[in-house]
């Protein structure tokens, strides 16, 4: 019930029982629970311009519980803070080493003890941390299983942060926290969405009727790692010739290096805007073999909208103009008027936002009141 406060209110005892098919006397139990716990508060508003009795309807109470996001990406950590009704209203963003898992543990209850203090949040108020990171991860378990990013494996990173912070910890993949934050905030009407991640790696998350599809072990959508030449070059993941191998970023610098040194994306990019010869045939097979993977994913998924994220979609505009100018032109029909294709608008605080989002809704499943919730 308070999921349907937060996302309708305001809304009266009868359209509550109404839309969760209960009895009246239930609804008003729950309701009188919720109020109990200070997680709704009543709002009175006149009927009309009458003057009488004004009828009372119920909204979610915005500073009743808080929840944390935080984001491990390379060299970075991103934190912020989200209130009942999903406003993130503290976000910051730390340049910090990322080789040493000890010292990201380390990092990370340092950050979120400071976070919450200059919030001037009490600690009993706060329902949960959730990190999100790439990788392959159990979810269920808190194990980061690989994250060939950072070069982690096996690592117990929910109990280690749990022992760190004396809150509820989460761990997940950071691609599938921005898709749900993506389908979310947006303000259409999707079913099926899918997010398609080009950056430091390569991945997908599909989120179909509001919930994040996962698969048997949370691993769904990793089709970074979908072999397309197994003669190709060495994967991180230990394979060859995965599909991030012609697209990610490291990638793309090592292959550029092996005729003259470059040092970033930066650098490649203005060499391909300058026409250089080189740098143009790179970016332009990546955002070829990107374009496969867009049609891919659609005759897989066949989702009602495509969102493209990763910093070499949202940094630089000639390769996102490149990437969708290619699809375009290489999606045949039925598919290429199936779904709509769009960039995501959340920028820097996606993650964040997504994983502070997931830790509300566990937050709310977990509420069982009398006569059922």
């Amino acid at each position: 019930m308070l999921e349907l406060i937060v996302n309708k209110g305001p809304i009266s005892r009868a359209e509550i029982a109404k839309q969760m098919a209960m009895s009246p006397t239930s609804a008003s139990r729950i309701v009188a629970s919720l109020l109990d716990e200070e997680l709704i508060k009543e709002v009175h508003l006149s009927q009309g311009e009458e003057v009488g009795r004004k009828a009372t309807y119920f909204v979610p109470n915005e500073h009743a519980v808080f929840s944390v996001g935080v984001e491990i990406d390379i060299g970075i950590i991103r934190v912020g803070l989200m209130n009942l009704v999903g406003d993130l209203f503290v976000d910051h963003s730390f340049k910090t080493e990322t080789d040493e898992i000890e010292k990201v543990v380390e990092f990370i209850e340092r950050t979120v003890s400071n976070l919450i203090l200059e919030a001037n949040i009490s600690s009993d108020r706060v329902i949960g941390v959730c990190v999100g990171l790439p990788g392959l991860i159990d979810n269920e378990l808190g194990i980061v299983e690989l994250s060939a990013q950072f070069n982690w494996k096996q690592v117990s990173l929910q109990q280690m942060i749990a022992d760190k912070l004396p809150y509820n910890i989460y761990i997940d993949n950071e691609l599938k926290l921005k898709a749900l934050a993506e389908y979310v905030s947006t303000s259409l009407s999707y079913e099926n969405v899918v997010m398609i991640g080009f950056g430091n790696g390569v991945g997908s998350a599909l989120i179909t009727n509001g919930e994040i599809y996962r698969g048997k072990d949370n691993v769904s959508g990793e089709i970074g790692h979908m072999t397309l030449d197994p003669y190709g070059v060495h994967c991180t993941c230990g394979n060859f010739g995965c599909l991030q191998t012609y697209i990610a970023v490291d990638f793309l610098l090592d292959e550029a290096s092996r005729t003259r040194p470059i040092k970033n994306m930066d650098e490649l990019v203005e060499s391909y805007k300058q026409g250089d010869r080189l740098a143009v045939n790179i970016i332009e097979k990546a955002a070829t073999y990107a374009a496969i993977a867009i049609n891919n994913v659609v005759c897989a998924y066949n989702p009602d909208a495509v969102f493209l994220s990763g910093c070499l979609i949202e940094d630089y505009p000639e390769i996102r103009a490149l990437v969708i100018e290619k699809h375009l032109n290489s999606t045949s029909f039925p598919e290429a008027r199936s779904f709509e294709l769009q960039v995501t608008q959340l920028k820097g605080n996606g993650v964040v936002q997504g994983a502070a989002l997931s830790v509300q809704r566990k937050f709310i499943k977990n509420l069982y009141f009398k006569d059922g919730a």
